[in-house]
This record gives C-alpha cells, structure tokens and sequence, in this order.
C-alpha cells in the first residue's frame, strides 16, 4: 500500500469525526438568566429569609399601607383607585391621583395568588432585584459579550444604592425604575437601528412614568442629553423621531400625568421640598465628602464607593488596554457620562438645583445615583471585555480587581441587609413600630393607618400647616345645632346617609375635603364646603333629608 493511499484513508476517516460539541444558543441564554435568578436568590437572601426591615423612619410603611388599600379598592371593582379612602384614620388622601400605580396593580395580583401582605412585598423587591440583572444583561449581550455582561449584570444588582433603596429606604416604585433603566437605554440604542424598536422605547417611558415620578424626571432630563449626543454622529431626523417616541410614550401615560400636575394645588405637595431637609442639604460637597461620611451621611458614602469604583476602571482601560481603541472611546464615552452626574449631584450644580421649582421635587439630588449606578456597571462591563481580550498574565491579575470590586459590592449589600432586624425575627424590635407594621399587615381597614401629609388637602389658610387627622373620630358628626343621622352605605367611593334636624345644623363628614368628591341632597346637587379641620362639610336647614350620597 502506498503513503498517498493511507494518508486518503486517515484523511476519509477524520472527516467522519463530529464537530465539537457546542450547546444551542437558546440553553445558553437560558442558563444565564437562570444565573441571574440564582443571583437574585443569594443577594436578597435576608429578607427572603427573615423577612421586611422593620425601619420604619423611611418609606417601606406607606408603600406596605398602599398595597393593602390599593388592593382593597381595587377588590370593590374601582378599577384605578386614585382616592384611599381606608387611610389617614379613614380621612382618605387622594395618594394615587400623585403617585403612579404601577408597583401596586403587580401587588395586587400578587395578593389575588395568596400571598400575605410580607411575602407580596418581598416578591417585588425581588423580582425588581431579578430585572435589574436581566435588563442589564439584554442590554450588554450583543455590545460586550455575553460573559462581560454578565459580570456587569451582577455589578449592577449588587450596586450600593440598590441595597440602599431595597434595605434602607425600602424604594419599592424606585428599584422598579432601576431595572427599567438598562431597557430604556437599550431601547434607544435599538431604535437607532430599526424603527420597530421606537414603540418599546414608547411603551418603556410610559412604564416609567407610572412607576416612579421623580426617577421619571431625572430620567428624562438625563436621557434627552444623551440622546442629543447622537447628533454627532446619526442624522438629526433620527434623532428628533427617537425623541418623539418618548413624548408619545409619556402621552399615554398621561391618564396619570395630567391629573397629577393640574391638581397638585388642592394638596400640601409643596412640603416635599423640605424632606431631609431640602435639595440644598442633600447635595454633595465633595470638598467636605469625607466628613458627611463620618456624619452617617450614607447617600455620600454610596457615591464614593461607586466613585472609587468608577475611578479603578478608567486607570486600568488607559494603562491595560491603551491599544484597543474602542475600549478606550467607550470608557471616554462612559467617564464624560460620570463626571456630568457627579456635577449634578455636586454643590457645584446648586444654583441650577435653587432655580427650578420642579428640580427641587425630586427631594434629593443623589437619586441621579440610580443612573450613575447603571454608569459603573456599564464601565465594569466595558473594562472587563477589554481585559478578555490581554495576555494570560494580565488578564488573571487583572481578573482579581474586576472581581474585587464585585465582592466590594457585595459585601455592602449584606451589611446593609444585616443593618436592622428583621420582621420574622424581631427580637428587641421598637414596640411601637412592630405594632404599627402588624396592624398594616393584619388590621389594615379599620381606620388605624395613616399617609403622607403631602397628599393632605391644604385648609383655608394656605399658609396653615396641613390638617393632621385623628383616630378614632365618627364618620359623621353634628358641629353645630341637632340632627339625627342614619348610615345606610358607607364604601370607598359611594356613602349614603339620612339627617333630619330640628334646627340649623353643620354636618361633619369624616372624608378629607377634595374637589372631585360631590354630594346630592334628595338627588339634588349640593354646595360642598371645607370644614376648619379641612375635612367635608355639610350645611343644612330644619328638615328631613331621607338620601344624602357623598360620591367621588
């Protein structure tokens, strides 16, 4: 036999061998996003385990009393309840004619499956926890890599704000928000590519807006001037159209919107200015950073983790990865991105802050955290793809940072998660406090729950600080003169009672007065007045009245 024959031979042999194995790619992203479910399992493991912070100074309370309430109305067949009218010791507010309901339309489903008030609260910051990830995955994958992305994912679900918007403030609107953010971006990016993509960005900022309004206006602040910064290289019809988008987006949100806006004089929402202070308190003075750590100052310790973080990233891309160039523009892109947020949270940004009224709503200027958040993992992203592509030796040494600074995030989030006790184990928990969250868990409806004294009416004198309700007090009463009263409905949006009186008589609604609410005296529309207390007021003359209906 010749060589040429058994070179054939091995040669036809060879050929028959399988090529190597390699899984589809649908098990691959399957197995990913089951990563970042593991991942949201292990970083959300306390509460998951012991259950809600019982850290009351913040907002987890009120989000804890809308569900309830919410879910109650909405029980009743009120499809977008925008009254709660179980709150403020029965009093009412008119809490979601302000707040978007997005949040509480998933808890109420949650709660329709069964779930307690506890496990329903938990599932969201959870499944919020989950997104994060996942949208921050979507949006990396085909821009880094999936490996890359991945790391960012986890970065960014680790970020300190998070755990602080989850464990301290108990931000359930806002950390929605934080994992729509990748997506918007995402989005707009996509929709450079394909108009098909400019309803998701549409729909994306309805979400948005009626999920949280002060993540909604720095949201949109920032993202326009993003979004401009595409004019140096995409045409400017392009530009405007993706712009658009997001104002058709905001449009059908606007259900929400308008009433929000147009009927913010009615209450005390100008009280949310001077929350911890005001704007002017809660923005940075990176000259004296160091000392509002020391001050407990938690929000400037957050922006010098991520700052620090940030600052790591950017020396390794110009000392390591100097020679791929577009690693080096897209940490350019990304630094420029940083150091603008980090103006605006900054003192050097306040007389932009002290001259809009609107600006100075958002309470405090460390939100743009959320974003500045997204910038870091995105930068981790970035940087972490350039390292991939460097020599064995470099790439380990390298590796060892990049995962530092992940363990770095990680051990804040479970300092934080540690940080108060627990719901299910509250050991030598504040009395009054655990006593408070049991009633919203279990005694939701009997006027024992209080709201926020920005959605209270404003009294007369507008320069009056707003009414403050008691509990215990009866849903109707006579002020003034005689008068016998007979309840004969009394539901959230509907009450129907009988007065008769023997004299002059001024009648006491226990409902917070509101112009939407209208009354009908024997089916007759009737004058609707405020009480000093600011509560509803009837006025009426010796007689019978057999049909009095309070309807909203």
């Amino acid at each position: 036999m010749t060589q040429e024959t058994s070179l054939n031979r091995f040669l036809s042999r060879t050929s028959k061998i399988p090529p190597q194995f390699s899984l589809p790619p649908y098990l691959i992203e399957g197995g990913i996003v089951f990563l970042i479910f593991i991942a949201t399992l292990i970083i959300n493991s306390r509460m998951i385990r012991y259950g809600l912070n019982l850290n009351f100074n913040v907002d987890i309370k009120w989000h804890l009393t809308w569900i309830q309430h919410f879910s109650q109305q909405l029980s009743e067949g009120i499809l977008y309840p925008r009254w709660l009218a179980g709150t403020n010791y029965g009093y009412g507010s008119p809490t979601f004619v302000f707040y978007p309901p997005l949040a509480y339309y998933l808890g109420y489903f949650l709660k329709l499956s069964g779930f307690n008030i506890q496990d329903t609260a938990i599932i969201l910051f959870s499944s919020a926890l989950f997104l994060s990830g996942l949208t921050f995955y979507i949006y990396g994958r085909n821009k880094w890599r999936r490996i890359p992305a991945l790391a960012g994912a986890l970065v960014y679900m680790t970020s300190p704000y998070i755990a602080h918007d989850i464990y301290y403030r108990g931000g359930l609107s806002s950390i929605f928000v934080q994992a729509l953010i990748p997506l918007l971006w995402w989005l707009t990016e996509q929709s450079f590519s394909g108009k098909k993509w400019r309803l998701g960005l549409a729909i994306c900022w309805t979400i948005i807006a009626l999920t949280h309004t002060p993540s909604l206006l720095l949201c949109a602040i920032v993202w326009l001037f993003y979004t401009l910064f595409f004019l140096l290289n995409k045409p400017w019809k392009a530009v405007v159209e993706i712009i658009l988008s997001a104002g058709v987006g905001l449009g059908m949100a606007s259900f929400y919107l308008l009433p929000a806006i147009l009927e913010k004089r009615f209450v005390n929402i100008e009280v949310m200015k001077q929350v911890a202070g005001g704007v002017k308190y809660n923005i940075f003075n990176l000259t004296q950073l160091f000392s509002l750590i020391q001050n407990n100052h938690e929000a400037a310790y957050i922006f010098l983790h991520q700052f620090l973080a940030i600052a790591v990233l950017i020396i390794i891309a110009f000392v390591f990865c100097r020679r791929q160039s577009p690693i080096l523009q897209e940490t350019c892109h990304w630094s420029i991105f940083a150091l603008t947020l980090t103006f605006f949270m900054s003192s050097w940004s306040g007389f932009i802050w002290q001259a809009s009224p609107t600006l100075q709503m958002v309470q405090f200027p460390w939100r743009l955290l959320q974003i500045f958040s997204f910038v870091g993992a995105a930068l981790y992203a970035t940087v972490f793809s350039g390292i991939l592509k460097l020599r064995l030796r470099s790439r380990f040494l390298l590796s060892l940072v990049i995962v530092g600074i992940l363990l770095m995030n990680f051990r804040y989030f479970y300092q934080r998660s540690t940080e108060y006790i627990a719901l299910r184990n509250p050991g030598k928990a504040n009395v009054e406090h655990l006593q408070y969250t049991k009633t919203i868990m279990n005694d939701p409806y009997t006027g024992k729950l209080i709201d926020v004294k920005e959605y209270r009416p404003l009294l007369k004198n507008a320069s009056s600080s707003p009414p403050v309700p008691l509990i215990g007090q009866p849903k109707i009463s006579v002020v003034t003169g005689q008068a016998t009263i007979n309840i004969q409905q009394w539901q959230s949006y509907n009450r129907v009672f009988s007065v008769t009186t023997e004299k002059p008589s001024n009648i006491r609604v226990r409902t917070y007065y509101y112009p939407a609410w209208r009354i009908y005296v024997n089916q007759k529309p009737y004058a609707l007045s405020m009480a000093n207390d600011g509560t509803i007021e009837l006025k009426l003359n010796p007689g019978e009245y057999r049909k009095v209906l309070l309807v909203l």
